[in-house]
């Protein structure tokens, strides 16, 4: 599963910058009967983005909102966003040796998810939960399916060089790659991993690009997932509001299934067209 976080802007008390960050928190108990149930809580440590210093302490994840009491080394309290499913942000992650059956079993978790309780204000806040958890999916099978490839098969590293004109501009020197042969592959990872992979255009292009293959060959599918990543926008950002402050409530429990089954139907499409390609 993608990590439970929370977005935080808080200022240091040790070096006085301010930083934005996402911070990982635990999961809201959504076993829970009552909304009151669902708030867990757990200890935290957050690191200054500036100066270093890690402080720790407690905090409180309620559905609309989460609370950091931090004690050491200085006492400090907070409040973070609307916590949220959210693909990894460690530059440090490492790829799933296999994304597909990690997707799978995600989408089959949130899947037996939708329509659990959410607050007495807001009875779709799961289903939030649940379709913003779906796209993360997505977002990380299809980061971490292209990034495994480049690594571990160099026909797909030069389809996608050749084919990609961004990533075709990459370059090193001689004596950069007589001290590192890796540094142009390191160079392309390093780029792949700085992509938003709810962003289809660009991953359609990239898959074209890598492996000839058509991400998402049904227009239905694709009008349907175009549509969600733009409400991705709107769960994450705005807790289900639009732009204009409007709540959404489209978020049934039958349109959070269809769009799980529809990102099941592109992992499970890629695959496919993966398995039925010639060995490298």
């Amino acid at each position: 599963m993608q990590d439970f976080t929370s977005h935080l802007v808080w200022k240091c008390p040790q070096c006085g910058e301010v930083n934005s960050q996402e911070v990982s928190v635990p999961e809201l108990n959504f076993a829970a009967e009552k909304t009151s149930d669902m708030v867990t809580n757990d200890f935290t440590e957050i690191v200054c983005d500036h100066c270093g210093t890690g402080f720790t302490g407690d905090v409180w994840v309620y559905p609309d909102h989460t609370e950091f009491e931090i004690e050491e080394p200085h006492k400090l309290s907070f409040t973070g966003d609307v916590p949220m499913y959210g693909p990894p942000e460690d530059e440090d992650y490492e790829p799933a040796e296999d994304p597909h059956s990690v997707a799978k079993e995600a989408l089959a978790h949130l899947t037996a998810m939708v329509g659990s309780s959410g607050p007495d204000n807001d009875d779709q806040f799961t289903n939030r939960l649940i379709f913003s958890g779906a796209v993360a999916s997505l977002e990380a099978y299809l980061g971490d399916t292209l990034i495994n490839a480049v690594i571990g098969e160099p026909i797909v590293r030069d389809s996608l060089v050749k084919n990609n004109k961004v990533l075709g501009g990459e370059r090193a020197t001689a004596a950069e790659i007589a001290t590192d042969p890796d540094i142009l592959q390191k160079r392309i990872v390093e780029k792949l991993r700085s992509y938003l992979y709810h962003n289809l255009r660009l991953v359609m292009a990239l898959y074209k690009d890598a492996f000839k293959i058509n991400l998402v060959p049904e227009q239905d599918r694709r009008n349907l997932l175009f549509k969600a990543m733009e409400r991705r926008h709107d769960c994450v950002h705005r807790n289900g509001s639009n732009k204009d402050g409007v709540k959404l409530t489209d978020f049934t429990d039958d349109y959070v299934r269809e769009v799980i089954a529809a990102i099941e139907g592109v992992v499970d499409h890629v695959e496919n067209e993966r398995s039925n390609q010639l060995p490298f």
